[in-house]
């Protein structure tokens, strides 16, 4: 089973004292949460101020927001979940491997105010999409459309 275990900078850099680390208010941001338990991230990027990444349960409950920092820290910890979740399991839609770069966001195709379908590949250079879902799909795990079996 893959855990997400996440601790704010704060508690980890070392700058407070002792009396001070146990009673900060950090530890509330403090994740433990099993991925079994999660079954979409939705992904929020604004060129300048880095992304957000939102864990959303089983329940529809959303965890508080992790905040990435510009640099492609957001898209280098959806990497590592994703090799996490192999072999059993992944995100969908999955990452793209781009030949020189590693892994990118995907290509989607976009819709324009008619409903058309336009395909962004020409431009994704220029027009970076801000908002990503994935789902997390694991082999033997059925997320919310049980049927009973």
């Amino acid at each position: 089973n893959l855990t997400l275990k996440w601790t704010p900078n704060q508690l980890m850099n070392g700058t407070l004292g002792d009396s001070e680390l146990e009673k900060s208010v950090y530890w509330d941001y403090a994740l433990i949460v099993p991925i079994s338990q999660i079954v979409c991230i939705h992904c929020h990027q604004q060129p300048e101020a880095g992304g957000t990444l939102v864990l959303v349960s089983q329940d529809g409950i959303q965890r508080p927001p992790l905040h990435f920092p510009q640099g492609g820290h957001l898209l280098a910890f959806l990497s590592c979940l994703e090799n996490g979740l192999l072999p059993r399991g992944q995100l969908e839609p999955p990452l793209w491997s781009q030949r020189g770069k590693g892994k990118v966001f995907p290509r989607l195709k976009k819709r324009n105010s008619t409903y058309k379908s336009v395909d962004l590949e020409e431009n994704f250079d220029d027009e970076i999409a801000a908002d990503y879902v994935f789902r997390i799909v694991c082999a033997g795990h059925r997320h919310g459309n049980n049927t009973g079996d």
